[in-house]
């Protein structure tokens, strides 16, 4: 299956483990929302490394119009869809609460989720960044400033220096009328950060309020390591015993043989 087909909806059901063999319809649901939640990861992944790929050309001769749009609508799919994650965890988490054989799966989820947003946090960091960068340099380019000539310029005079090598005065006219839009895609990235960083809180407290889940799962598997140790000790033990055992009775044996023999010749003679 294609990619284009897992954005057209077009994914397969999720089959579900034998062994998990749902009994409920909560068992359903749960699992039919953590297949759902774990698409929209996998495409939340897929859309972050496509913004950093448009970021990359931002103020290059590759810059234009149709490029902006299409960073710009990404991102904000893509703001959608973290939005959506974040409500989808919460229904997740609470059918959760009914449902104690699955709250493993509910941590491996939340985690899933919450570095994808964090993947999405610094993308959206790196284009906004960028893009006062760009702005920057449009401004350093046209006024035409004597830019210095040192060996770690700053990132400012570097694009200031790679526009005026690539564009034409024209053009360079052109990435001036564009400053205001550009510096209003800042402030709309800006503004997702900060929403991002609401559902961080969100997660957070999720996160918290499972805590207990990972300290009961750490101290079973403890607890699991414990008695297989000690299990280990025990078959040693008795294999020990089992061979000495052998040992035992090959003598007992051998001494019966001889004591019959003895009798048997005591007899014949």
């Amino acid at each position: 299956m294609s990619f284009q087909d897992i954005e057209a909806g077009l994914a397969h059901p999720v089959r579900t483990h034998p062994s998990l063999n749902p009994q409920s319809r909560e068992d359903v649901a749960f699992l039919e929302l953590q297949s759902s939640l774990s698409l929209q990861v996998f495409k939340m992944n897929a859309n972050v490394q496509g913004i950093l790929k448009l970021v990359d050309q931002l103020g290059t001769a590759k810059d234009s119009a149709t490029l902006r749009k299409s960073l710009h609508d990404l991102t904000d799919t893509t703001r959608a869809m973290a939005k959506r994650g974040s409500d989808d965890l919460k229904k997740l988490s609470a059918l959760q609460t009914h449902l104690p054989n699955q709250k493993t799966a509910l941590q491996k989820t939340s985690h899933d989720l919450e570095m994808s947003l964090v993947a999405f946090q610094r993308a959206q960091q790196v284009s906004a960044e960028r893009q006062r960068t760009v702005v920057q340099g449009v401004r350093m380019a046209v006024d035409d400033a004597p830019l210095v000539d040192d060996a770690d310029p700053a990132p400012e005079q570097r694009q200031a220096q790679l526009l005026q090598q690539q564009l034409s005065p024209h053009e360079l006219a052109y990435q001036e009328s564009l400053i205001q839009e550009r510096e209003q895609e800042i402030r709309e990235i800006e503004t997702g950060i900060h929403e991002l960083a609401e559902i961080f809180h969100d997660l957070g407290t999720l996160v918290h309020q499972q805590g207990g889940m990972l300290d009961n799962i750490e101290s079973n598997i403890s607890s699991v390591a414990v008695d297989v140790e000690s299990g280990a000790d025990e078959l040693r033990s008795a294999s020990d015993y089992q061979r000495k055992a052998g040992r035992r009775a090959a003598c007992l044996m051998i001494i019966l043989v001889i004591v019959t023999a003895v009798v048997l010749l005591a007899i014949l003679s």
